[in-house]
C-alpha cells in the first residue's frame, strides 16, 4: 500500500511539473510578445489573439524553429479536447465573427474563448502562416490607448484573411475536426 502512495505521489509530482512548466511557457510567450511589440500591454490588441498565441507556444512542437511531424503532434491535446466538445455542444453557427468582434467570451466563458482562441491561432498559424504574421503586424500597428471597434477589429482580419467569414469558419471547423 505504501508503494501505491508513493507511486499516486510521484504520478501528481509529474502532472504538477506538466502543468507548471506549460503555464511558464504560457506567461513567457506573452513576456516575449510584449517586448518584441507584438502585443501591446496598453493597446487594443484582441484576447483571442493574445491567449490564442500563448497556448500555441505551450506545446514544445510548437516553439521548434524547424517544423516536425504532424499538426496532430503539435496540437495543444487540452486546448483540442475542449474545443472539440464546445463545438459539439455550446458553440453555434457563427463562433469565428463572435470572436472576433469583441472579448465577451472570455468574461462569459473562459474556457470555451480559451479553446476557441487557440484553435483559430493553431489553425492560421498552420495553414496560413505569413498571413497570420502580417495580421500581427496589422493589429500590433494599432495607435495604444485608441478604442478597437467592432468595425475596426473585423475589417483588420478581413483585409487579411478575406471577406467571406462564414467560409473561413467551415474551412476552420472542417480542420479541427480532421485534426
Amino acid at each position: 500500500r505504501e508503494t501505491s502512495s508513493a507511486g499516486q505521489v510521484l504520478a501528481r509530482a509529474g502532472e504538477l511539473s506538466e502543468n507548471l512548466e506549460r503555464t511558464l511557457i504560457h506567461e513567457a510567450t506573452h513576456q516575449v510578445a510584449f517586448n518584441l511589440g507584438l502585443h501591446s500591454r496598453i493597446g487594443p490588441t484582441p484576447r483571442w489573439v493574445v491567449e490564442g498565441l500563448a497556448m500555441v507556444f505551450e506545446h514544445p512542437e510548437a516553439r521548434s524553429a524547424v517544423k516536425t511531424g504532424s499538426a496532430r503532434q503539435r496540437r495543444n491535446h487540452e486546448r483540442y479536447v475542449w474545443f472539440g466538445n464546445y463545438t459539439q455542444s455550446r458553440r453555434g453557427s457563427g463562433g469565428l465573427s463572435r470572436l472576433l468582434q469583441d472579448d465577451q467570451l472570455f468574461q462569459a466563458a473562459t474556457l470555451d474563448a480559451y479553446s476557441e482562441a487557440w484553435a483559430l491561432s493553431f489553425f492560421l498559424m498552420e495553414t496560413r502562416g505569413a498571413a497570420h504574421a502580417r495580421y500581427l503586424a496589422l493589429i500590433a500597428s494599432r495607435k495604444p490607448l485608441e478604442e478597437y471597434s467592432v468595425e475596426e477589429r473585423l475589417a483588420d482580419f478581413r483585409a487579411i484573411f478575406g471577406e467571406d467569414l462564414d467560409r473561413l469558419e467551415v474551412e476552420f471547423l472542417r480542420y479541427m475536426q480532421r485534426l
